[in-house]
């Protein structure tokens, strides 16, 4: 004769599976925060120099920036084989806002720098910056130059960049919203012009 499992027996692999699959997901997670660190400009290779007494000048400079993340210079991207980022552009995201939202900013041919990469990061418009830089493919004296250069540039462009890009918003909103008017303008229309 067969004996069934009694409820405490089923309650326990439930409680083995469960536990089974939280480890996988946990595993999972981990080895993707790994990964994301060991990329160039990941969190495991990069240095926040933001604190450095030579960059106060540069962050009392770049405090009133209306900004919480600026991303300049180009560096290999996963694998080594590509290169992301760029020379010509600083990426700047707005507070409060998602890290895919940039405001490109062209940088003039004399304000850039080569061989410079690096993030800039902060909480809050309030926050002082933290300049992530990975110290074994940028030179400090380079950093300091682009970003001297780079600070009173941002400041001035920044804004009529972002203001720009607003006004496109809404240009594209108002055509959006003329085309679905005569859409349904156009249907309404054609609906009624059928004899009764």
């Amino acid at each position: 004769m067969e004996t069934l499992p009694t409820p405490l027996a089923r309650m326990s692999v439930i409680k083995k599976n469960i536990i089974g699959f939280s480890v996988v997901t946990v595993g999972i997670a981990l080895t993707g925060v790994v990964t994301m660190g060991i990329q160039p400009m990941g969190w495991m290779r990069t240095t926040n120099v933001g604190r450095l007494p030579e960059l106060a000048a540069v962050q009392a400079q770049l405090l009133p920036l209306d900004a919480c993340e600026v991303e300049y210079g180009s560096r290999r991207g996963s694998g080594g084989r590509r290169w992301i980022g760029s020379q010509e552009y600083a990426y700047v995201t707005p507070c409060g806002t998602p890290s895919s939202y940039r405001i490109s900013v062209r940088v003039p041919s004399e304000r850039q720098v080569r061989d410079v990469a690096f993030d800039m990061r902060r909480s809050s418009v309030s926050a002082p910056w933290k300049i992530l830089v990975d110290k074994d493919q940028t030179a400090f004296p380079a950093l300091k130059q682009s970003l001297e250069q780079l600070a009173p540039f941002l400041l001035t462009q920044y804004p009529i960049e972002r203001q720009k890009d607003a006004d496109l918003k809404v240009r594209l909103a108002r055509e959006r919203q003329e085309r679905k008017d005569a859409e349904r303008a156009l249907k309404e229309e054609a609906k009624n012009s059928y004899p009764e």
